[in-house]
């Protein structure tokens, strides 16, 4: 046993009527739980601080964003804040502020009580607390860039629309989920020497006399409408029995409903509402049209809605899903004063219009609800949110290059990933969540006219006019090489493509005056 002499040739002498020994170890103990206490101080105000930038930054980029879309910034009424989002932000960084306030008089106590313990001559050997560690920008910014939804996490009208809350880059080594019949691996082939058109094979073919430009599958997958140059549109019965083997010709569908004339001009984009009650059609007359339907009588129930907001021709439209809109708040866009126009179909009125692309909008897209896609000649896809309503995020694709006009835009079912297809030939994936691009990768020759995620997310179909239908697998690691097998191909030019919404079969329509169902070849 150490003598009392010994301890005190190495620690102050100890107070009068105070045994030396059990001092040193309340020193020693009040010393570790200093230690602890300050370096949790510091893990947590280095917590803290990131957040509160990370804030700032989602803030800058808000504002930044708001000015490229063309929104104006005049100050708002001190009594209300200039929007949700702008509103959502300054809360954040209120709160997280008095934290930091909370925790600097916490360091305060933590350093006081450290400082007289160390003054007793101890000083902890793992890391040296009188040089708390600093916090660089280069520390502060997170992976992704920063902003991590575009929108507040709240609730809106009872229905929430939470941001992702996932990356959708997969590494090697991990397994995306399964998703409806859209299996893993059902689209391998079983050996390296088969064709790849033999993985889909052609069911049905139409002809038209012109080119066909639009498809779109009715909701419950047993129907689906085309619209042509020939302004004819038509709603088809897709087959009860898929027999891919049984045949080596391509029959001609059931025509289950046809209308010539539908507009005085082509006929651009078609778009079924999920209801299934409301057929859209757009066409370079300037006009919307909404054609109340019946599935079970394949007959319209009502006279024809005609907008004519455009002043120029409409190239996509798409019903949003939010539960406030009944299903009936149609979008729609393309050429002109280069707006995207949204409209109540039930009351037949306008409701927004939203302006900040320079260039024609080529494409639209809508998940979640609230949010639309928009893909533009200008080299921009930009995202807005209809409970701003404003333009919330721009993605360029001059940051891979000179940039390239966007001919087609899709999301993800989970709202994580967006796929765009380009005129120079390239396609593009985006992590929404992350606001990153995750790839850019040329599976075409010519323009990439046609982009969809299939029904669980596995696979990417794209369409061009080098003629050809590609599948893309988007198993496994994003970031890699991806693997492409051409699954179908025209005479001329594939304008648009579309999954069916649970079978592994899709419509592609061409420049060649067809549109073709293609269905998988097990």
């Amino acid at each position: 046993m150490l003598s009392s002499g010994g301890v005190q040739n190495t620690r102050p002498a100890s107070a009068p009527g105070e045994d030396a020994p059990t001092a040193g170890s309340a020193d020693r103990n009040e010393l570790r739980d200093s230690t602890e206490k300050f370096e949790e101080f510091y893990r947590q105000r280095l917590r803290v601080q990131q957040h509160l930038e990370q804030k700032q930054q989602q803030r800058q980029m808000y504002q930044q964003m708001l000015l490229e879309g063309g929104v104006q910034q005049d100050p708002p009424p001190s009594d209300m804040q200039h929007s949700l989002t702008e509103k959502f932000l300054n809360r954040s960084i209120q709160k997280l502020e008095e934290l930091n306030v909370g925790m600097e008089n916490l360091g305060e106590e933590v350093k006081s009580l450290t400082q007289q313990c160390n003054g007793n001559g101890n000083t902890p050997a793992s890391e040296d607390n009188n040089n708390p560690p600093s916090v660089t920008p280069e520390q502060n910014r997170s992976r992704g860039g920063g902003v991590v939804s575009s929108t507040p996490q709240r609730s809106v009208g009872g229905s929430a629309v939470p941001p992702p809350n996932e990356s959708p880059v997969v590494s090697s080594g991990q397994k995306p989920k399964s998703h409806q019949s859209d299996s893993p691996g059902c689209l391998s082939r079983s050996k390296e020497g088969d064709k790849p058109q033999s993985l889909f094979v052609p069911v049905h073919t139409l002809e038209d006399t012109q080119a066909v430009r639009a498809v779109a599958f009715h909701p419950s997958g047993a129907l689906y409408a085309v619209g042509s140059n020939s302004k004819t549109l038509r709603v088809c019965a897709y087959p009860e029995k898929l027999n891919p083997s049984g045949s080596s010709s391509t029959k001609q569908p059931v025509v289950r409903f046809k209308r010539n004339k539908h507009h005085k001009g082509s006929i651009y984009c078609v778009a079924w509402s999920h209801c299934g009650q409301l057929l859209a059609t757009g066409s370079n007359d300037k006009y919307v049209k909404v054609l109340p339907f019946s599935a079970e009588t394949c007959n319209a129930t009502g006279p024809d809605l005609e907008f004519s907001m455009h002043d120029g021709t409409i190239r996509d439209l798409a019903f949003m899903e939010g539960p406030e809109s009944g299903g009936a708040i149609l979008i729609s866009a393309g050429a002109g004063d280069c707006n995207i126009y949204t409209t109540d179909c039930q009351r037949g009125q306008g409701l927004h219009a939203l302006s900040g692309h320079t260039g024609h909008i080529l494409s639209l897209y809508t998940w979640g609800g609230w949010m639309i896609a928009s893909g533009s000649q200008d080299k921009t896809v930009r995202f807005w949110d209809l409970r701003v309503p404003s333009c919330v995020r721009v993605v360029g694709t001059a940051f891979h290059g000179s940039g390239s006009p966007v001919a087609s835009v899709a999301v993800d079912p989970s709202g994580r990933l967006l796929a765009t297809g380009q005129e120079d030939s390239a396609c593009m994936l985006y992590d929404i969540r992350g606001g990153r691009i995750v790839q850019v990768y040329q599976p075409h020759t010519s323009d990439v006219r046609s982009v969809r995620f299939s029904p669980g997310a596995h696979y990417l179909l794209t369409g061009s006019y080098d003629t050809k239908v590609i599948v893309t697998n988007l198993q496994g690691d994003l970031t890699k090489q991806l693997p492409q097998t051409v699954v179908g191909e025209h005479g001329d030019k594939v304008i648009q493509c579309r999954w069916h919404t649970q079978d592994l079969s899709f419509l592609s329509s061409s420049a060649d005056r067809t549109v073709t169902l293609w269905t998988h070849n097990p």
